[in-house]
């Protein structure tokens, strides 16, 4: 049976974090289980945007600490990288706080800058990824998450952290080559089969909930979470947040491939195992997605799904406009403007804004079907 452990950690205090990490690692046979002596062992983290460690949109940099001296206590050879959404990799790291970590730690922070072409004839809809050299130069990955919400994929946590491993841009075509959620969520399973990583790490002490991955609100869940297989580890990090778990995209298609066992064929060990919170979710998680014809919703995307809606707190820095996957976004007289013709509902715009000003309205036939199913 997998193993999941969940273990308590009330705080980010060093020696706090340190030992809840090794209680974790214990659970799972030690580190010395993963990582042999001499491994070059790439800790990926969450580092999505440089913004205050507080905000619980990137990994703790205690987190990152715990780790990183577990691998040198196993004899392996730590180095942190990532590419983050926004921003450069060691100006993002040091907002955060992860680049201090590396300085004091002797670790060298690898910026994901330079693609190489990975083949991956088992893919299910890639047989080729093109992914940061690093990847393919280190012995070992470990998937060092953060626990929040997502507001297209309903939660973000070991397995989507990996989409990280893409290079800069090239994160923008996976939004227009695979607009719906289930393509989306297959990509992602070819990803974590691609990377493997040894280990999956969820930095649940804080969590986000609402308008994740970056403008929902601190929660505190005073947990870590860890396993060796990212979708069982994302399966309980779900449910522990509240949310039927393997209806999550990602789980579903882990699910259906047979890479992922259920969340009854888990095994939850660790002193946090039966820590359970009621997130908010995301506002345009729910959707008719798998309830109708895929070119039905397609049709009538503008009333079947939730569409991004510029609030009057925009303040024009182009952010949206310029990471916008199919440029439906342009600033026009001090605001931003949205073509919903071009628009693909990938919420990019939501997710990267750094004022919060883009919101989620449902279309009309979206809300008449919402209260259709509430009556029954």
């Amino acid at each position: 049976m997998t193993k999941v452990a969940v273990v308590q950690a009330y705080s980010y205090d060093q020696q706090t974090v340190e030992q809840a990490m090794k209680e974790l690692l214990d659970h799972l046979g030690g580190m010395s289980k993963y990582i042999q002596p001499g491994d070059r062992v790439l800790v990926k983290p969450n580092m999505l945007e440089g913004v205050d460690k507080g905000l619980s949109v990137t990994t703790h940099p205690e987190v990152v600490r715990a780790v990183l001296r577990l691998i040198k206590q196993a004899g392996g050879i730590p180095v942190v990288g990532d590419s983050p959404g926004l921003g450069n990799t060691v100006k993002v790291a040091e907002k955060c706080g992860i680049l201090q970590v590396c300085r004091e730690e002797a670790v060298e922070l690898v910026p994901f800058e330079q693609p190489v072409e990975v083949a991956l004839p088992e893919g299910r809809v890639l047989k080729k990824l093109i992914l940061a050299k690093v990847i393919g130069e280190v012995d070992k990955v470990i998937s060092l998450a953060k626990m929040k919400t997502h507001s297209f994929m309903g939660v973000t946590g070991a397995v989507k952290n990996l989409f990280g491993c893409f290079v800069g841009t090239d994160k923008a075509q996976f939004h227009l080559r695979m607009k719906r959620r289930a393509d989306f969520a297959c990509m992602l399973v070819d990803l974590y089969g691609a990377v493997k990583p040894v280990l999956s790490i969820v930095d649940g002490i804080t969590g986000m909930e609402g308008a994740g991955p970056r403008n929902g609100k601190p929660i505190q869940t005073n947990m870590l979470l860890g396993g060796s297989c990212g979708f069982s580890v994302d399966l309980v990090m779900a449910d522990r947040m509240g949310f039927k778990a393997e209806q999550m995209p990602v789980a579903q298609a882990a699910l259906a491939a047979g890479l992922s066992p259920t969340l009854a064929g888990i095994d939850v060990v660790g002193s946090g195992k039966e820590l359970t919170y009621r997130f908010q979710e995301p506002r345009n998680f729910e959707s008719l997605e798998g309830r109708m014809p895929g070119w039905l919703v397609d049709f009538s995307q503008n009333q079947f799904t939730a569409k991004p809606r510029i609030e009057p707190q925009c303040i024009a820095c182009g952010r949206c406009a310029e990471h916008c996957p199919p440029h439906a976004i342009q600033i026009v007289e001090g605001r931003a403007v949205i073509d919903y013709h071009t628009c693909i509902r990938c919420y990019c715009c939501q997710e990267l804004c750094p004022v919060n000003a883009v919101s989620l309205v449902d279309g009309m036939l979206l809300k008449v079907a919402k209260r259709l199913r509430k009556a029954k």
